[in-house]
């Protein structure tokens, strides 16, 4: 094999490794694997400078060391630009300067093993080349910190005075290039002060360094196509050379982080609170506009019965007049529910000893006058006649809220439910467990989780759930009890649903 085609070889592994470590980098967002990476090629580069060259031809000679560092100076600008953080970049500093502090020890026991002459040197390795590599490591680390600061400062003047995306790609090209015909230069002229023989060996390979500049210029382009948003990031966002040298203060540094966490979490409180004030306009917005249409309907029946010149003071109109009349009260005790609402967020709701059986008669005389129909049945089973249970006077709105949703969504001619009420002991608490079994249309299983989250309104095709559910559990829970629906026939949620609450009793009963 010709050490051209060795050249080319060395070229496309050094090439596609950059490319593929930074994918890993940006598909993970992890810089674990890029740093290993980093370690292993540059302790290698070391080592393949002294171990190996390539002839190219009379007067041109490329170390195994030159073509891995041209590597290196590629994949610490892959990094840079993906990353946007100067922090990186210092850490790559200190990766070299860690392994040269520990690759020295190494080295010079090497040196002295290999010196000693108890030792047996089983492949005749000269001791000489660890001295060498020792000089090597120092000379590239001193050289590395230099190039990449050059290299990243050029980078920065360039986004300042030039604005065409294509003219900038093309300049990055020829400041890599450059920073590798510099190293060219550089190195072995360092080189030479400590180890002539091998700085004379490696004299003249600026050409060597630029004929790698621009094999290597493939992949940087490339990579600045492919990766065109995190160039483009690059381009917008300041990158701090001072912060590539030197960390940022401790001081600073802990600031910034109680700031960062502050503003996340007042963030995340807006959040919430925009949460919260879309639901409850989207409550306060569906039970006005469900108010509004019962009065105009009322309104509307009056106004036939009076064309019709019937007598307003007969039984009908006077459940019209009635009904209004109630949905005028339920307009005022909305407002007034909407604002303790806003207090279960707050973990300032009153809980207090409660009249279940009220509340909930309450209830059924809203839904029975609300839907306008004698055909509805609804029956209350219980063994107790006084029931109390530590609530408020919310929980009309829950038993409302159930109640009408098991009619609205219900096909049959006459909407059936039969409430249940019982009391059952868990976790040594009372609690009275209410069960409001319908025969409506039913929820599907994989429903039945989903419609107690807060925005879910796909069970009803976008109707959503009055009050909804969501608030419903809230409210529950602000109780210390629990809300779930059954299937009313389990196994088939087709013959209805049976949604169970159990409310704490209270204390003193």
């Amino acid at each position: 094999m010709t050490p051209l085609l060795f050249l080319l070889l060395h070229i496309l592994i050094y090439g596609l490794s950059p490319l593929l470590v930074i994918t890993v980098f940006r598909a993970f967002n992890s810089t674990a694997f890029f740093y290993s990476y980093f370690g292993f090629l540059y302790v290698f580069t070391q080592l393949f400078a002294v171990l190996y060259s390539l002839q190219i031809s009379e007067d041109l000679v490329i170390t195994g060391g030159n073509i891995a560092y041209s590597s290196i100076i590629l994949i610490t600008f892959f990094i840079g630009v993906a990353s946007q953080n100067p922090t990186v970049v210092r850490n790559l500093i200190s990766i070299q300067l860690i392994f040269n502090f520990f690759l020295y020890f190494l080295y010079q026991l090497l040196v002295a093993i290999l010196s000693a002459p108890t030792t047996i040197n089983i492949f005749s390795v000269s001791p000489g080349l660890f001295s060498t590599t020792i000089t090597i490591n120092i000379v590239s680390s001193f050289v590395f910190i230099i190039e990449i600061l050059v290299m990243f400062y050029l980078l920065e003047k360039t986004k300042e005075y030039f604005k065409l995306n294509f003219l900038i790609i093309v300049l990055y090209i020829v400041i890599f290039i450059g920073i590798l015909c510099l190293d060219g230069f550089l190195f072995p002229f360092i080189v030479s002060f400590f180890e002539p023989e091998f700085g004379q060996f490696i004299v003249g390979s600026v050409l060597g360094k630029f004929i790698l500049g621009i094999c290597f210029s493939p992949f940087l382009l490339t990579f600045m196509i492919i990766h065109k948003k995190s160039l483009d990031l690059f381009l917008k966002k300041p990158f701090s050379l001072r912060l590539v040298i030197l960390p940022k203060r401790k001081q600073l540094v802990e600031k910034l982080r109680k700031v960062e966490e502050n503003l996340r979490e007042t963030e995340i409180k807006y959040e919430e609170a925009y949460n919260r004030s879309t639901l409850y306009k989207d409550l306060f917005t569906h039970d006005i506009s469900n108010i509004i249409q019962n009065i105009s309907m009322s309104l509307y029946l009056l106004d036939q019965e009076r064309k019709n010149r019937a007598d307003l003071n007969s039984e009908k109109p006077k459940s019209l007049f009635k009904n209004i009349n109630s949905q005028l009260l339920r307009g005022k005790n909305l407002i007034s529910n909407i604002r303790k609402l806003a207090e279960i967020e707050k973990d300032e709701i009153e809980l207090k000893p409660t009249p279940l059986l009220e509340y909930l008669s309450n209830a059924l005389n809203y839904v029975r006058e609300s839907m306008l129909s004698d055909r509805i049945e609804i029956k209350v089973e219980s063994m107790e006649k006084q029931i109390i249970v530590s609530a408020n006077e919310i929980l009309a709105d829950v038993f409302e809220n159930i109640l009408i949703n098991a009619i609205k969504y219900n096909h049959n001619a006459v909407p059936e439910i039969i409430i249940t009420i019982t009391k059952e002991k868990l976790s040594d608490r009372n609690y009275v467990r209410l069960e409001f079994k319908d025969n409506g249309i039913g929820i599907q299983d994989s429903n039945k989780e989903n419609i107690f989250l807060e925005g879910y309104k796909d069970l009803k095709g976008g109707k959503g759930m009055g009050i909804g559910l969501s608030l419903i559990t809230q409210i529950i829970k602000s109780y210390k009890g629990r809300i779930w629906v059954e299937d009313r026939i389990k196994g088939d949620h087709t013959k209805g649903s049976n949604f169970i609450v159990l409310i704490p009793e209270a204390k003193d009963t």
